[in-house]
């Protein structure tokens, strides 16, 4: 039987896994395996080795894990191993695979538009041409950050936004500010700003509503809508059971999209 395992960063902010795992339980609900739980490297809990044992007992002997981050930073490509490598020495007779991270899925920038277009409904009456702005943390390995940079591609093809741009909250540029800065001398007077996070971290609830709050006292005559991060959301359970799928040995019908009951899933 399988097994699947939500693997998140997690947090000091207290509840900012919570998405995770309701989004496990969802999966689980969706047919995606026959177990589907959540477990964090750091801070939040439960840890992913307390998961891991948990679901063993339940008789399981294969364990996808699925990484919960959105590119293929260091948290996946040398900590997610290094835990299922753990994970192998101590249960030898169970199958692990890794599964590759959330990346470009197209599903991702169909969630984008739907959150910019959430923050958008408080201001619908301003017909200005509008940048989308799509934040993201950033990493110092420049291919970590090309899955963020083949969403925004996604998001151009959709012709929704006069413009949309990547900026950073670190390690790389633009940052959120100078691209705010760069297009209002572009003549933008109007923004919706997408956090491109899956957890409610401090990134998130502190320095980007900072960061845009200075750019907003230098430039008073745009408008500037945050909007929710990625969250929880049923398009992510179609992004894990593709992951998944991506991870098993030949492909599984049991765990395609189209068989995925998401209808009940809010």
């Amino acid at each position: 039987m399988r097994a699947v395992i939500l693997l998140g960063h997690g947090s000091l902010r207290l509840g900012s896994g919570a998405a995770m795992i309701r989004l496990a339980a969802r999966a689980q609900a969706a047919r995606v395996a026959p177990i589907v739980a959540a477990g964090f490297l750091n801070y939040s809990q439960p840890n992913f080795h307390a998961t891991l044992a948990r679901v063993i007992a339940q008789g399981i002997d294969e364990v996808i894990v699925q990484p919960y981050f959105l590119v293929p930073g260091k948290f996946v490509r040398v900590d997610a191993p290094r835990q299922v490598e753990a994970g192998r020495a101590a249960y030898p007779k169970v199958r692990f695979a890794l599964a590759p991270p959330f990346g470009d899925h197209a599903a991702l920038a169909k969630l984008v538009l739907q959150r910019a277009a959430e923050a958008e409904a408080s201001n619908l009456g301003d017909s200005s041409p509008t940048a989308l702005v799509l934040v993201a943390h950033g990493s110092p390995d420049p291919s970590a950050n090309r899955p963020v940079a083949a969403v925004a591609a996604r998001l151009r093809a959709f012709w929704r936004y006069a413009s949309v741009k990547v900026a950073y909250l670190g390690l790389n540029q633009p940052l959120i500010g100078p691209a705010i800065d760069e297009l209002a001398q572009q003549g933008f007077r109007r923004f919706v700003i997408v956090p491109y996070f899956l957890q409610l971290g401090g990134h998130v609830a502190e320095d980007l509503p900072a960061a845009i709050a200075a750019a907003q006292a230098r430039h008073p005559d745009t408008t500037l809508l945050l909007s929710e991060h990625l969250a929880y959301d049923p398009l992510l359970v179609t992004v894990i059971a593709d992951r998944v799928a991506a991870a098993v040995d030949g492909y599984n019908p049991t765990i395609s999209q189209s068989n995925l009951d998401l209808t009940f899933i809010r």
